[in-house]
């Protein structure tokens, strides 16, 4: 009964597939160049990448090549003529364009222009907020903005660069954040970042450093 109702289900099957056989034809061709198109896509995303990385090692070797030995005009020269081909790969997406942006705040960084800078480095972290690049780009957001006398905005970028675990300068940025924070008068939530700082991390030079701030702010009867 099994094998004639199994037999039966077959037969119903292909004379299903019979009936239907231009409907399969044609959802088999869509299926088959849909995963030509994702295999297509795929490897021109990876090209491109490729491409794009290699472009930016270019810009940045051509900038920095035998920097030591140029005048200060060829320099400054180098750095606008890097900004300007870097600029063209800011708007991709991925490592490709944080990578982009992270040498375009570089460069304005060093022409000083540190607001325009601090907007490189934020897109720098959107961009790559799931790798390394972002606590790193959180820190120089912070210190940018800090030449731009804007504490509060620099306070929170620090916080976000030392609440980062993986981030290899958290200390630093935790002894930032104490430091910008005592600046504003703010000394008790300055003893905190330092304590905490100062219980979590041994032997490393800026818990040392927070170290030396508390006995200070405890010597002036700040805390």
């Amino acid at each position: 009964m099994a094998d004639y109702e199994e037999m039966t289900a077959s037969k119903k099957l292909a004379a299903f597939i019979e009936k239907n056989k231009k409907a399969f034809i044609a959802c088999l061709i869509v299926l088959v160049c849909c995963l030509i198109g994702y295999i297509v896509f795929a490897s021109v995303a990876e090209s491109g990448k490729e491409k794009g990385l290699q472009a930016l090692d270019e810009i940045t070797f051509e900038m920095t090549d035998k920097s030591s030995d140029i005048e200060e005009a060829e320099i400054a020269t180098r750095l606008s003529t890097a900004f300007e081909k870097a600029s063209a790969y800011t708007n991709k997406g991925g490592i490709v364009g944080a990578r982009a942006n992270m040498l375009c705040a570089e460069i304005t960084y060093q022409q000083k222009k540190f607001a325009e800078s601090a907007d490189f480095w934020k897109a720098t972290a959107e961009k790559g907020k799931k790798t390394y690049l972002a606590p790193l780009a959180y820190f120089n957001v912070a210190a940018c903005l800090e030449e731009t006398g804007n504490t509060d905005a620099a306070l929170e970028n620090y916080k976000l660069a030392a609440d980062n675990n993986d981030f290899v300068m958290r200390t630093h940025a935790k002894f930032n954040y104490g430091r910008l924070l005592e600046s504003k008068g703010d000394y008790a939530a300055a003893a905190e970042a330092y304590n905490e700082l100062n219980d979590n991390y041994t032997d490393d030079a800026w818990a040392d450093l927070a170290k030396s701030r508390l006995i200070a702010l405890k010597k002036d009867g700040k805390i």
